[in-house]
């Protein structure tokens, strides 16, 4: 069974035997720079200059030791994505994003200290902000080759994360205090912001896949909707004005590709899926095992027939708190719990951090690189 085929027969609901996994393979399952600087010095390997893939989160491409020793199942295709855009930069280190926030490095990501939609605004400036140009001269050039390359390697074929989900969006643009009072008082300002985040994140979907949507496996969508002990909303509030957004963008998704869709979300979204769902997505990426309600085994017994699972390997508690030995042994049950009947693709919950013990990041890669064991 080639990668590939074990991708798509774990997504189909089927065992293939052993898990397929996930290390890198997309912005949200890799490691920062600073960890990888660490964990190159744990090892002894000589440090290698690698390509950022997410500049406010510091995430980084998967060194190429890392990538023979585990052999992972994606090949993955990186747009020029709204993630790798720096517009003007100041002496601080703070710089211009996509959307006109200015972000500062503080700690080991970059924080918004400038929103362009915050304080008393009007729906016509959200209308006439500068949006990014998902059609800028440039945007797909060498797609192709990419895409029909990573098709050759064998694996399955991710295209990840190109733009912004239209709730997270609104708090980057807009400020969370500002917009999630809009949301709860103000419906108009909120889903007029919703709708111009949308639009623009079906724009870069449209000209990425209009490019190599029949090459795709797996298109890769981010929105973060929880937090540690809850959603950010209630369910009410999600249905009626956050879910008809994301079901417009995934029902996009699916007119120019037969890929599978995940989601990524962070936090307790336990009490959101059933409306998730519905809205067409294929697989839960992240599935943070520590937040409230995001027990494994719990989710593959009241949503394991509708969805797939991609992630649970925690890097907030367990990656840091465990040893090595505990840590493995979490693993193997995630792989027996989720694994079952397929629908899991086994990969940290996020991307590592610099102050994790290295120790057990060598001994998750190690299982990576059984395949997780049998299933």
């Amino acid at each position: 069974m080639t990668a590939r085929e074990r991708v798509l027969t774990a997504l189909n609901h089927r065992e293939p035997g052993t898990c397929p996994i996930s290390f890198g393979s997309s912005i949200v399952d890799g490691m920062t720079m600073a960890a990888k600087e660490n964990f190159d010095a744990f090892m002894g390997y000589k440090p290698a200059k690698v390509q950022v893939r997410h500049y406010v989160m510091g995430m980084v491409e998967t060194p190429r030791q890392i990538v023979d020793w585990i052999n992972p199942d994606f090949a993955t295709v990186w747009p020029k994505s709204q993630w790798v855009h720096r517009g003007e930069m100041f002496e601080d280190g703070s710089y211009i994003d996509a959307f006109g926030c200015v972000v500062k490095p503080v700690s080991f990501y970059y924080d918004i200290v400038k929103r362009p939609l915050s304080g008393p605004i009007s729906a016509d400036e959200i209308r006439k902000h500068p949006w990014p140009d998902p059609y800028a001269p440039g945007r797909t050039d060498g797609l192709l080759e990419a895409a029909t390359k990573a098709r050759d390697t064998g694996r399955a074929v991710l295209l990840d994360i190109p733009a912004i989900g239209p709730f997270e969006g609104g708090c980057w643009v807009r400020g969370f205090e500002d917009f999630l009072c809009d949301l709860y008082g103000d419906e108009y300002m909120a889903e007029t912001l919703l709708d111009a985040l949308t639009e623009n994140t079906i724009g870069y979907w449209d000209a990425l896949l209009s490019e190599i949507g029949h090459l795709v496996d797996v298109c890769g969508q981010g929105d973060d909707v929880g937090m540690q002990d809850r959603p950010f909303v209630s369910p009410e509030v999600y249905a009626n004005l956050i879910k008809k957004y994301h079901k417009r963008i995934y029902d996009f998704i699916k007119t120019k590709t037969k890929a599978k869709i995940f989601q990524h979300v962070c936090g307790s979204v336990y009490d959101l899926l059933p409306h998730m769902i519905e809205t067409g997505i294929d697989i839960l990426q992240a599935v943070q095992t520590s937040a409230a309600k995001m027990d494994p085994a719990m989710l593959k017994r009241d949503f394991g027939d509708a969805l797939s699972f991609w992630g649970a390997v925690d890097t907030q508690q367990l990656i840091v708190k465990a040893t090595p030995d505990e840590f493995k042994g979490e693993i193997s049950r995630l792989v027996e719990v989720l694994g079952r009947d397929g629908g899991f693709i086994l990969a940290p919950s996020h991307n590592i951090q610099p102050n994790v013990p290295m120790e057990n990041v060598r001994a998750m890669l190690e299982i990576f690189a059984d395949k997780g064991a049998s299933i």
